[in-house]
């Protein structure tokens, strides 16, 4: 065949291909039955310079429970536990390295390609009571009771929320007064027609669940694909993703903007997904898909051409009619596989790029950090979610969770329950207890280091002291020796050991001989026991730090 030949076979081809693209957007009546007229254009994705600068540093993360679980969506945790959602409709809760189930929503199931009876648990979280809230994609939104895993139906799927039935329910907050806030992804298509829903108009929804009133309020609307949602710390606003135009919205609650909406970050480059809180005001964004200037999304190229999105929508949607109607008549493994492959997130994996991106951003929008990968078996996350001093990655995809350590990628300051807390309480109770023994007491051997500072003390205490105290003196070694006993005196006696043998050296007795002359014989010889006979009553705090003397027996030697 020669370069005519070429030519015309291919030209022939290309007219077929226009002659079937104009059959099928011309012909009324086929599938999908949404809309698809909008033309709009997804901003240009942010350079890879300064704080997202590309690393490699997602790559040091481990492969946690691999083969084992498959598609952990999002994350949540309650006393110290870890819980996730799975493919298959189940619940689970790790303890230790074991998975436990907790709850499964929708009904039994053989396959996960029976998506739809089994259901698909999506966006998890608990109230401040241990009640774990449940977005599921097919059977609505729950209420589970973690320890008994009894559930209760929030949302149906079959009530309508302002005239629409919600169709994928994806990601939910729950507020103080125990309101909850979720995310409907879609009107128009459920979770496996994922892919033709992106080609759609957005449909996706923002709602207020009343707890009290058990009713639900639309807040925001049209969102291509409403995805993760998170509630600000003071929950003045919200923060939801718009996964189909690569950013981020913040919705009012309260203040002067309340009941406004506003583009809270653009440009991302990649799809985000469920967002996480950083436990210190800023968020967590994972970009489940990367998409940018080397890597252009379909979808995104077809934006400004409704014509075209409602051409490519078509196919898919014949391709499903088909075998739909086969499995009707003839119901078979091979349909049903296929009208859930067709149209679904999974089929676009082998096609997806390799680099997955995980942003921390601050509560105003400013990218604080950026932690990468470029391993196309390590890709994909939907969430990124901080427990205690671990980084846990999920996945719609993976057969695996993400792992590791904050301190391994640099975000040591991110560590929930750190334990530096025991320092300082251990640290003020030495700085604490001069200050308050050393007018009353003179307690020189707390510590080592306050002795010097407590014998300069005393000259100008004991003149004060010595009236109230001199008659105590006499009458407290016959009273106060037995209650010594009671109250630790080995501690007290410790004290008067070793001040003298740290008041002897002199550094020390240069500055006390002094101030101790004024007060004779009677405050220097019977003063070391009978002075600090009596204070025990003033210094029962100092034998708890004080028992730990290992010089218990010197009271003997004196």
């Amino acid at each position: 065949m020669g370069l005519k030949g070429i030519i015309k076979f291919f030209t022939f081809r290309c007219l077929e291909i226009l002659v079937v693209a104009l059959v099928i957007f011309l012909i009324p009546g086929l599938p999908p039955y949404a809309k698809i007229s909008d033309s709009y254009t997804v901003k240009s994705a942010k350079p890879f310079e300064g704080k997202l600068a590309l690393n490699n540093r997602l790559e040091l993360a481990e492969k946690w429970h691999e083969g084992e679980v498959h598609g952990a969506e999002s994350f949540a945790s309650f006393n110290g536990e870890l819980y996730t959602t799975l493919h298959g409709g189940d619940v689970v809760k790790f303890v230790g390295n074991h998975i436990t189930p907790i709850v499964r929503l929708g009904k039994p199931c053989s396959s996960l390609h029976e998506e739809k009876t089994c259901g698909r648990p999506l966006g998890i979280t608990f109230d401040k009571s241990g009640n774990l809230f449940v977005a599921d994609a097919y059977y609505g939104v729950f209420k589970v009771n973690v320890k008994t895993g009894e559930k209760t139906n929030l949302v149906s799927m079959d009530a309508e929320i302002n005239g629409k039935k919600p169709k994928l329910p994806n990601s939910l907050v729950v507020a103080q007064n125990g309101d909850l806030y979720w995310t409907d992804s879609s009107t128009e298509f459920i979770l496996q027609d994922g892919i033709i829903d992106m080609l759609a108009d957005g449909s996706g929804r923002l709602i207020h669940y009343d707890a009290k009133t058990k009713t639900n309020t639309v807040l925001m609307e049209n969102i291509h694909f409403a995805n993760g949602l998170i509630l600000s710390d003071g929950e003045e606003h919200l923060i939801i993703s718009e996964t189909g135009r690569n950013r981020l919205h913040r919705y009012y609650l309260k203040g002067p903007n309340k009941g406004k909406q506003e583009v809270f970050i653009d440009g991302l480059p990649g799809l985000p997904d469920n967002l996480r809180s950083d436990g210190k005001g800023g968020y967590l964004v994972p970009l489940v898909i990367a998409a940018d200037a080397d890597h252009p999304n379909i979808p995104h190229i077809f934006a400004p051409f409704p014509k075209i999105r409602k051409v490519v929508a078509r196919l898919f949607g014949l391709l499903d009619l088909c075998f739909e109607t086969l499995n009707n008549y003839y119901p078979c493994a091979f349909a049903q596989k296929a009208t859930h492959f067709i149209g679904h997130f999974n089929s676009m994996t082998p096609m997806l790029p390799k680099r997955a991106t995980i942003l921390h951003i601050s509560k105003t929008g400013e990218i604080l950090d950026s932690i990468h990968a470029n391993n196309k078996n390590f890709r994909t996350f939907s969430e990124a979610f901080i427990h205690k001093d671990t980084l846990y990655l999920g996945s719609p995809f993976n057969n695996f969770i993400g792992r590791v350590p904050l301190s391994k990628i640099g975000w040591n300051h991110l560590v929930q329950n750190a334990v530096p807390t025991p320092k300082p309480v251990t640290q003020p109770p030495p700085t604490q207890k001069p200050v308050t023994q050393a007018p009353t007491t003179t307690p020189r051997p707390t510590t080592t280091s306050s002795k010097p500072t407590t014998t300069t003390q005393k000259p100008p205490v004991q003149p004060q002291v010595t009236p109230t105290q001199a008659p105590k003196p006499k009458e407290a070694p016959k009273q106060q020796t037995p209650s010594a006993k009671q109250q630790n005196p080995p501690p007290v006696k410790q004290q008067t050991p070793s001040p003298p043998k740290q008041t002897q050296p002199p550094k020390q007795q240069a500055s006390p001989p002094k101030p101790q002359t004024p007060p004779p014989a009677k405050q220097q010889s019977p003063p070391p026991q009978k002075q600090q006979t009596p204070p025990p009553k003033q210094q029962t705090p100092l034998p708890k730090q004080q028992q730990t003397a290992p010089t218990t027996q010197k009271p003997g030697k004196n």
